[in-house]
């Protein structure tokens, strides 16, 4: 009976020190009391459209492509919240998409919602 105990236990020993010390996962925000919401003036979503042609438009008005860092930090200054949503057209290329996507979070922007056609 012994020795089948020192075997349990060197395999106890064994998954311990072969499992992960912390899990991957997806981290989760925390929903915020609706009563500290209520005294804000709710901010107008800030849209920025990629045409087919790779053309930027934000909150439906034309960015060219080298100004877009520029017009998302001044947009972005004076919002207490930092949500950007991107619709696209069916067309455009992927690394578009990407490129928006990055130039928005140089400016800090915190999340980046992608917009369903």
């Amino acid at each position: 009976m012994i020795p089948m105990i020192n075997v349990l236990l060197v395999l106890l020993i064994i998954f311990m020190a072969i499992a992960p010390d912390r899990q991957a996962g997806l981290d989760a925000a925390v929903p915020q009391d609706s009563r500290d919401r209520a005294n804000l003036a709710p901010e107008n979503p800030v849209v920025l459209e990629i045409a087919a042609d790779g053309s930027y438009r934000l909150n439906s008005q034309e960015v060219p492509q080298w100004s877009l860092h520029d017009r998302l930090t001044a947009v972005f200054e004076r919002r207490g919240e930092h949500v950007l949503f991107v619709k696209a057209a069916d067309s455009v290329e992927y690394s578009a998409v990407a490129a928006a996507i990055d130039t928005a979070y140089g400016v800090k922007i915190d999340c980046v919602a992608l917009m369903p056609r």
